[in-house]
């Protein structure tokens, strides 16, 4: 089993359950993925420059729908910091710490969860929090 295959499968079952529209494909390396809440759509972009970072951009902009977030949100690991993207990382880093106990999958560091779902290293001390 590839876990973020397994994830990103989970993902989109969570996005179609909700009714959310979802583009996923590959787009060139450097397109951004995004939610449009408006349009009532998440893009995807596979093909991201960072390809680790795909699951985890992919729940991240989910978290903007969950969260209520407004306006089109670009997904870029240097916003963290920003009030909503902070919200929709933390739904994120919930959201895959889920599926990790779904598959009985346990983690003390924080790095090595990071590692192995990309989770951008500067979110370190939000999935540390989480994992206490």
């Amino acid at each position: 089993m590839c876990l973020k295959n397994e994830l990103m499968q989970i993902l989109i079952d969570y996005t179609w359950d909700h009714h959310f529209g979802l583009d996923i494909g590959p787009y060139k390396p450097d397109f951004r993925s995004c939610s449009i809440p408006e349009d009532n759509l998440i893009i995807i972009n596979t093909n991201w420059k960072n390809k680790e970072e795909v699951p985890f951009s992919f729940a991240h902009e989910l978290g903007h729908f969950m969260n209520g977030d407004d306006g089109i949100r670009y997904y870029d690991s240097a916003t963290i910091n920003n009030k909503c993207e902070r919200g929709a990382n933390e739904f994120a880093v919930k959201f895959i710490l889920n599926f990790c106990k779904r598959y009985g999958l346990t983690f003390s560091n924080p790095i090595t969860f990071c590692e192995q779902f990309g989770v951008p290293t500067t979110l370190e001390d939000l999935v540390a929090s989480y994992l206490n």
